[in-house]
């Protein structure tokens, strides 16, 4: 009986000489709580008694919800709050507070409440900008784990260079989504991406396998978003760049057709992962000089060439295509305008290699049956009329209109199996001037209503 007496006077001298610990308080200083239409900020301060700890847990809130409204809370608001527990302004006060004997002083913990309403409104605008950037690229980042999962890699890469695009328009509140961060994630992906070939039957019909560069079987892209980068002819017969952007099937296969009559007809295509040029230039634009450089430079070294030649639906050694230039009077003009411009079009457009002649002939028929006779045994003939109909001046130019017939003819035919007709017109300081430059915009309009039907 005495050894119990001693035993349980031991235990209550040890407990009832033990402090408070962090864990021993309320909930609430240890989980910041989410009351209904309020927000919460918990501090927490030590000091020599509980006056310097309270002062160190009001500073320590003001710094929380500075750094949360984006501006110093500390200067306006500290004085306000030790001296009433309460921010006017902010309709803001302490609901709770707690404190503990710690070693040599006092831990001090309060909680300060501020309607929601007020605290959004508070908020600075810089901030508010930075919260809705952060919260929207952690969305695009979201959607790019989603896509990927799913194989869609290249909606993955534009996911993340869209995040990109948004971390360079203002500040963000995740050190995770920084520009350089984000632009080796997009790299990251970009080198997973290839692209080879799988069929090219005839010309331009080719057909394209995205897939994977790692993982388990190298598994297909799905609705991969393939560009076609080509090289075609303008209206002056000059050579621009064109593309078409393609989309893979469910195995990654994406095939491509011309559908554009004024793509080169002998040249290179080149299949590369599509990134949309507006959103590089925006990436451009905000970014320091060449920071975009090693995402193109792989954009580049990953694009696959095609090498082609086509010839469309008529074979240039069975062809024959006659040029007739005529004036106003209806008479055949010796002027070669609209034949050099027909030709040197076919030609910029690497279809150089039909034969182009003047033709003999006041009307259509005899036109015809004069080509048939020169070059008997070809199974195309084709016809490009080319008349003055029409002049004025005015301002000191003169205008010439002038109309042309496409028609062409399988052989032996005496009709036309398809006729295309056009107008244009020429200026110039004189009836001659106006009239050849009329003549030769016929001609390379010609040419183009050819390569259409070609």
């Amino acid at each position: 009986m005495r050894n119990l007496t001693i035993l349980l006077l031991s235990l209550f001298l040890l407990f009832s000489c033990s402090t408070f610990t962090s864990t021993e308080g309320p909930e609430w200083t240890r989980v910041t709580p989410h009351p209904a239409s309020a927000v919460a900020f918990v501090g927490s301060g030590t000091g020599s008694d509980d006056s310097s700890a309270r002062a160190a847990a009001y500073m320590n809130i003001l710094e929380q919800l500075g750094t949360e409204l984006g501006y110093d809370a500390v200067s306006p608001y500290y004085r306000e709050l030790l001296s009433t527990n309460a921010i006017s302004s902010l309709s803001a006060s302490i609901v709770n507070t707690y404190s503990a004997p710690v070693n040599e002083g006092t831990a001090y913990y309060a909680m300060l409440e501020i309607p929601e309403d007020i605290y959004y409104s508070s908020r600075s605008e810089e901030y508010s900008a930075a919260i809705e950037r952060t919260d929207e690229i952690g969305r695009l980042l979201d959607s790019s784990l989603e896509s990927y999962r799913a194989n869609q890699d290249t909606d993955t890469l534009l996911s993340i260079l869209r995040a990109l695009d948004l971390s360079l328009s203002g500040n963000v509140n995740n050190d995770e989504y920084s520009p350089e961060a984000l632009l080796d994630k997009a790299i990251g992906y970009l080198e997973n991406i290839g692209i080879r070939i799988v069929s090219g039957s005839r010309g331009t019909d080719v057909s394209v396998r995205m897939n994977r560069m790692r993982g388990i079987m190298h598994p297909a892209i799905v609705n991969g978003l393939v560009e076609v980068r080509y090289t075609m002819v303008n209206g002056n017969g000059g050579h621009i760049e064109s593309s078409v952007v393609l989309r893979t099937d469910g195995d990654g296969i994406a095939a491509f057709f011309r559908t554009n009559p004024y793509m080169l007809w002998n040249g290179t295509l080149y299949f590369s992962a599509y990134v949309p040029q507006d959103l590089i230039s925006s990436i451009e634009a905000k970014a320091p000089e060449g920071f975009l450089d090693p995402l193109l430079a792989l954009l580049e070294n990953n694009t696959v060439e095609y090498r082609y030649v086509d010839s469309g639906n008529m074979l240039p050694a069975n062809t024959v295509i006659s040029v007739t230039e005529y004036g106003e009077d209806g008479l055949q003009l010796e002027l070669s305008s609209a034949y050099t411009a027909f030709a040197s079009y076919l030609s910029s457009a690497s279809a150089g290699g039909f034969r182009v002649v003047i033709g003999e002939g006041e009307e259509e028929k005899d036109v015809v049956s004069s080509l048939m006779e020169l070059y008997p045994d070809l199974d195309n003939y084709i016809l490009l009329r080319v008349g003055i109909a029409d002049s004025d001046s005015g301002a000191g130019r003169v205008y010439v209109l002038a109309e042309a017939r496409l028609s062409f003819y399988h052989a032996g035919d005496e009709e036309p199996y398809l006729v295309r007709e056009l107008t244009v017109t020429g200026g110039g300081n004189s009836e001659e001037e106006a009239g050849a430059e009329a003549l030769r915009r016929a001609g390379t309009a010609g040419a183009g209503m050819f390569l259409s039907v070609l």
